[in-house]
């Protein structure tokens, strides 16, 4: 089998997600009394307005939950991984037009 092969099998798109998600369980393990964030909380943590984090959280862009349509958020603390790690990605590319 050649690595051409292997990359039909599987893309790194998919490794970075498994990756993550390994990532998230590991920070669940670690800290197991907070496995959800507030938008305040991940705001704080990550710099992005409270005001976009929301937005995100109802676009989809985050992975969290609602239990009512006027309730709070709640997101997986593992989007802060997530979010350093597509941080880390972006500086090491160089700008795209």
């Amino acid at each position: 089998m050649k690595i051409e092969d292997l990359e039909e099998l599987v893309t790194k798109g998919y490794l970075d997600q498994r990756i993550s998600e390994l990532e998230g369980l590991i920070l669940s393990a670690i800290n197991p009394q907070k496995d959800f964030l507030t938008p305040k909380e991940f705001s704080a943590r990550t710099g992005i307005q409270y005001s976009s984090v929301i937005y995100k959280c109802t676009k989809g862009k985050l992975k969290a939950i609602q239990e009512s349509p006027n309730s709070s958020w709640f997101i997986d603390a593992s989007e802060i991984e997530r979010f350093r790690k597509q941080a880390d990605e972006n500086i090491n590319e160089p700008f795209k037009n």
